[in-house]
């Protein structure tokens, strides 16, 4: 009797394993291939500094829009290490070692779209004598809209990887020589490359006017599009300075009257700085209205400052701004 006993708990905790594993959303790349056109680099390996590796983030199910953990087909980043070897990137030994410490999907819904968001973080070295040295750190991100963003997530992730490389292979890139890594340190995700305390964004008293087009735009307090610019949240993102419109790759946040506003989910949000980072407050679903959807005409700075920032004083969700990645965390909770 005691036996039987022992075989149905065994067997009640296998099948509640098996209905844990059924809900996972797994993704796979097999059928998407890099453009390489504009990278110009090769890769020797693949280092996975990421401090969540069981999942890659969460996407929304059903009519209930249930939030549902994805997960990778193959284990780790075999996806992604798929990925460049069909490209003929990897595994090349004169190649170089690229770190990732942040690989996300998210996703929220509101009465009339879907917008997802992938962002990835890598740190690019040289490897010379089993030790590693930096050269520059990269951070990209996607926002797509439409009915099924759920399906466009392989798709995203392949985007922002193609974005990271490219951004790499356009950059000046310097080996910095005063420092070098172990391996053992480098698969340490409490190693980070970025020092949240030297950064400008950080220490200014005033912000600079203006849009910042990526990460690193943000953190060195040096927006690249002017304040008196326009810009137009569609895919490629727009900007209208003057009668001159151009495209940039992504937006990241902009400044205005010394505050700052954080771009999440086609949805501004100002950012308030304290501990070392900066936080919003915003909803765990977007608001279901899209009366704060700015990406269907140009819009100026001032005017979005003023009109189109969700209120965040009226929402119970926190999110933190990682500075040592780029990436958005929402801290309590879907």
């Amino acid at each position: 009797m005691h036996m039987k006993k022992i075989t149905v708990v065994i067997m009640l905790f296998l099948a509640t394993l098996n209905a844990r594993a059924q809900k996972l959303y797994k993704i796979s790349l097999d059928e998407f291939k890099l453009d390489i056109q504009g990278i110009n680099l090769t890769v020797a390996e693949i280092i996975d500094a990421r401090k969540d590796k069981n999942s890659i983030g969460l996407i929304q199910t059903g009519l209930n829009n249930k939030p549902v953990f994805a997960t990778f087909e193959k284990p780790g980043l075999k996806e992604i290490e798929s990925l460049l070897e069909n490209a003929g990137l990897y595994p090349q030994p004169s190649g170089l070692s690229l770190r990732i410490t942040a690989l996300k999907i998210s996703e929220n819904t509101t009465l009339v779209k879907e917008t997802a968001k992938a962002e990835l973080s890598i740190d690019f070295f040289l490897r010379y004598e089993n030790l590693y040295y930096h050269i520059t750190s990269i951070f990209t991100s996607a926002e797509p809209k439409g009915l099924d963003v759920t399906s466009k997530q392989a798709a995203n992730i392949v985007t922002i990887l193609e974005k990271a490389l490219t951004t790499f292979s356009q950059k000046k890139n310097d080996v910095k020589t005063d420092r070098s890594y172990t391996l053992e340190e480098l698969l340490d995700p409490m190693v980070t490359l970025r020092n949240p305390l030297s950064m400008p964004i950080l220490n200014d008293t005033e912000y600079k006017d203006g849009y910042y087009t990526s990460f690193d735009e943000f953190v060195n307090n040096q927006p690249s599009i002017p304040y008196g610019c326009k810009v137009k949240l569609s895919s490629p993102i727009k900007v209208l300075c003057g009668e001159e419109e151009t495209e940039v790759p992504a937006l990241y946040a902009f400044a205005s009257n010394n505050k700052l506003y954080i771009l999440y989910h086609h949805h501004f949000f100002e950012l308030n700085r304290r501990n070392g980072t900066f936080y919003f407050n915003g909803p765990s679903k977007m608001s279901k209205t899209g009366a704060n959807d700015v990406t269907q005409m140009y819009f100026g700075a001032s005017s979005i400052a003023t009109s189109y920032v969700l209120p965040g004083g009226r929402y119970s969700a926190t999110y933190v701004l990682d500075m040592e990645t780029g990436a958005i965390r929402n801290i309590t909770g879907f």
